[in-house]
């Protein structure tokens, strides 16, 4: 089965490394921002005397410093200096992001739907990017950013994207430290406000230009009661297990408008081994089933094609899990056809 790759040319080549770069270093000084200056300093008098205050600005929760003193007085100043200098820093960063976004849509690289990106900018400013992935037939946005070329357009999704939220105890804790009472589902709104929750099902999202976002999410039967007031459903998607303990592959898209984005999918190959198993057994509905196993062969087809790095029989002795016989209807099936 032959597919048709449009291989980057050297200037789109040259204008994804740049973007690469520079929103790396926005995103290192956003990180440091949001861990470090998401907060204020200021004094407070009590019995005549002055204390020093650090205030959470998104909490507003206060903690005392001690008494104004040569010490505190330096803290304050140091706090106030580092916190100008980076806010200074992150702006040069930000023009230069927007000049790039320009570059991107000239060069025409730049096509990965915007819903899709702007969420996880957000997800990538918060330091989330390890609990969130990509599932689903957007996955091959970034396996074809990893090979450098473009996949034609009738195999890559345009109306639905499956995001799956790696859930484990940590998860919570981080969303509720960056923004109190907010999910992944308040994320998603924050980004675009015109997504509403479908009467259809809790955990599906749609908005204005009728982009549909299910956020799926494994959890325990314990959990599941709290997530579902939330609008997030566990779902019982076939392979689910697989897809918590996969390995994952980070890379970096750039959407229509420009902006860049990194995202987490599954590895490439083990998203080949997936499709083919979906839709040999899972799938009821024959275009589905077509559609999943057809995925199979034109990713398997890019890494053999383009991304070297991956020895697709050495490798898939290292998946550890995904079933043998799965595995083995793979190379039976699509890597011998």
């Amino acid at each position: 089965m032959d597919f048709y790759f449009i291989d980057y040319s050297d200037d789109q080549r040259k204008t994804y490394i740049n973007s690469e770069m520079q929103y790396k270093s926005y995103l290192e000084k956003q990180i440091r921002y949001n861990k470090s200056f998401r907060f204020r300093m200021g004094w407070n008098k009590s019995q005549g005397k002055e204390y020093l205050f650090k205030e959470c600005l998104d909490t507003k929760k206060r903690v005392s410093l001690g008494r104004k003193n040569d010490k505190t007085v330096a803290i304050y100043e140091a706090f106030n200096k580092q916190k100008k200098e980076l806010k200074a820093s992150l702006k040069q960063s930000k023009e230069l992001l927007l000049k790039n976004e320009k570059i991107n849509k000239f060069t025409k690289i730049a096509r990965v739907p915007n819903v899709l990106v702007n969420l996880f900018r957000r997800i990538n400013e918060l330091g989330l990017d390890e609990k969130v992935i990509i599932i689903g037939t957007n996955s091959l946005y970034a396996y074809e950013a990893y090979a450098g070329v473009f996949i034609e357009e009738q195999h890559l999704a345009t109306f639905d994207i499956d995001v799956f939220n790696k859930r484990n105890k940590k998860i919570a804790f981080a969303l509720k430290e960056k923004l109190p009472q907010k999910t992944l589902k308040s994320l998603l709104i924050d980004v675009d406000k015109s997504f509403k929750k479908s009467k259809e099902a809790p955990y599906r999202f749609v908005n204005d230009d009728d982009i549909v976002v299910e956020i799926i999410t494994p959890i325990s039967k314990k959990e599941q009661k709290a997530d579902e007031l939330n609008g997030v459903l566990n779902l019982e998607i076939a392979g689910t297990k697989w897809l918590e303990n996969s390995k994952l592959h980070k890379q970096m898209l750039i959407a229509q408008n420009g902006k860049c984005a990194f995202v987490n999918v599954i590895h490439p190959l083990e998203y080949a081994v997936y499709k083919n198993w979906l839709g040999k057994h899972e799938r009821k509905d024959l275009i589905k089933r077509q559609r999943d196993i057809k995925q199979s062969h034109l990713v398997t087809e890019l890494i053999q094609r383009y991304i070297p790095v991956i020895d697709i029989e050495q490798d898939l002795q290292k998946i550890q899990n995904m079933s043998k016989s799965a595995i083995k209807e793979y190379k039976d099936e699509i890597l011998k056809s």
